[in-house]
């Protein structure tokens, strides 16, 4: 069964897509969206796109073979012009032989669009699956990337397996260089694990931080015009109270209007909706905040930071695992802050910590209901608890406990060992709990351990210097 298919009029074609570039295997331009030859100073139509444009993302040029190879990769262009961004997808109509690169303009801060020529006007309404395609692709090409890098790292772990296997042979130096190499080895899977999460963690970032500034901008305006509105209402309840008191009798139209709508409610109403609207802004506001506090995963540079931000922060990006859903109950978050001062730490990779314990024990809680074992979740409801307390003047504690199944010694003693999991194919890649440790032993000189039996559930203690060692350098 065919699908079906429509025709859109060039006209129509190019107000829909503002933005768009159509180019044949020439690479000469041969149709390009309203507004994008609008604020382009040159004529776009019959001359060729490296003129006007380069390619950013992927790192390939402007060759029509070479972007087919590509098809499927989220394309980035930079117009030689204004050095403005244009973001979006490929798309190759094989019947005419043609490229449709439909994108939209990509940048960081809305206020730069006016510097642009641009209005909010100028942009198309579309549906925002696309968006979430975009970001589907974008994750599926970081992957991509990942994989031909581990695949890299796999050959050259073997490469020094064969050299070690020929160094055994060796009379004298035989077990100083095994010894070596094997150090060497140790070192190059934890560097292959460590880039692995850093990617994971770091995509998760940017895309929290691109969820919460589009949200922010928005918020923004609503919030921005809620005073005046107020006022604006407020002046018209007045002016409606001076003429009911110096208009005994209004016109007949006007009485008309009052019997059909209750004119008492509306005046008392009014400023209780308006109240509300600033409270719902309000609190959409303090989301983002987290969310843009949570996405700090790439900053470098240690700063002195609240540690109750960053644990509160990923609960909020956990929030949707934490709620009742079918099959699966919710999970209760009991919380004791102590009164800790700012810590001097890497607060991204904190936070990337805090991620990979807390979905730990998420999914401790939830899988004896994955396994059939439901009157375990009958028995007694989810709980994580989650303690912090100043040790002394220079540590911090920090417990994170769930009260889940429990662990084993046998598993215990291997939680922090790379590569190590008792999750199925598919579901765990036991890097989590290693990078953890590297994080806050080997970057914040900080110790971290687990303590648990069979059926007790299980606590991750987490202890961290107030100050590094290392500050004045920093």
């Amino acid at each position: 069964m065919t699908s079906p298919q429509f025709n859109l009029p060039p006209q129509s074609f190019v107000k829909a897509f503002p933005f768009h570039i159509v180019f044949n295997r020439d690479r000469t331009i041969v149709q390009v969206g309203e507004v994008l030859q609008r604020i382009h100073p040159h004529p776009l139509v019959g001359s060729l796109i490296e003129q006007h444009f380069q390619i950013l993302r992927p790192k390939i040029q402007i060759e029509f073979t070479a972007i087919t190879k590509r098809i499927n990769s989220l394309f980035l262009f930079k117009c030689l012009h204004n050095g403005m961004n244009f973001k979006g997808q490929m798309i190759y109509k094989q019947e005419q032989d043609i490229m449709f690169f439909l994108c939209s303009v990509w940048v960081q801060d809305t206020t730069s669009l006016a510097s642009y020529g641009l209005k909010l006007n100028d942009f198309a309404i579309h549906d925002q699956t696309v968006d979430l395609i975009f970001l589907q692709q974008g994750k599926n090409t970081a992957l991509e990337d990942i994989q031909n890098l581990t695949n890299e790292l796999t050959q050259k772990q073997a490469q020094l397996q064969e050299a070690l296997a020929v160094q055994k042979n060796l009379a004298n130096t035989a077990e100083a260089q095994a010894k070596k190499l094997e150090h060497t080895l140790k070192e190059l899977q934890h560097t292959q694990s460590q880039l692995i999460q850093t990617e994971k963690m770091s995509s998760l970032g940017q895309l929290v931080a691109g969820v919460a500034h589009e949200i922010n901008n928005p918020i923004n305006f609503i919030y921005g015009n809620i005073k005046y509105i107020r006022e604006y209402a407020q002046y018209l309840l007045s002016l409606i109270d001076l003429y009911q008191k110096h208009n005994s009798q209004p016109h007949p139209q006007i009485e008309e209007l009052l019997k059909k709508n209750d004119l008492e409610f509306i005046i008392k109403d009014l400023p209780k909706i308006l109240s509300s609207i600033e409270l719902g802004s309000n609190r959409i506001r303090e989301i983002v905040r987290t969310l843009q506090n949570f996405s700090r995963i790439d900053e470098t540079a240690m700063k002195f930071v609240d540690i109750h931000q960053g644990i509160d922060s990923t609960l909020l990006i956990l929030q949707h695992r934490l709620q009742d859903k079918l099959n699966t109950p919710s999970i209760e978050i009991i919380k004791k802050y102590g009164d800790l001062p700012l810590i001097q730490c890497y607060m991204g990779q904190l936070n990337q910590v805090f991620m990979n314990i807390l979905s730990n024990a998420i999914d401790a809680l939830q899988s004896p209901l994955q396994s059939g074992l439901k009157e375990e979740i009958t028995k007694k409801n989810g709980q994580i608890f989650i303690c912090t307390e100043l040790e002394n003047e220079q540590w911090a504690k920090i417990s994170i406990k769930d009260n889940g199944p429990g662990i084993t010694e046998e598993v215990r003693s291997r939680l922090f060992d790379p590569f190590f999991t008792t999750k199925p194919v598919g579901k765990g890649t036991g890097l989590g709990l290693s990078i953890s440790y590297h994080i806050v032993v080997e970057k914040h000189g900080g110790k971290i351990e687990c303590v648990s039996e069979p059926g007790q559930g299980a606590e991750f203690l987490i202890q961290i210097p107030l100050y590094q060692k290392q500050s004045a350098d920093i």
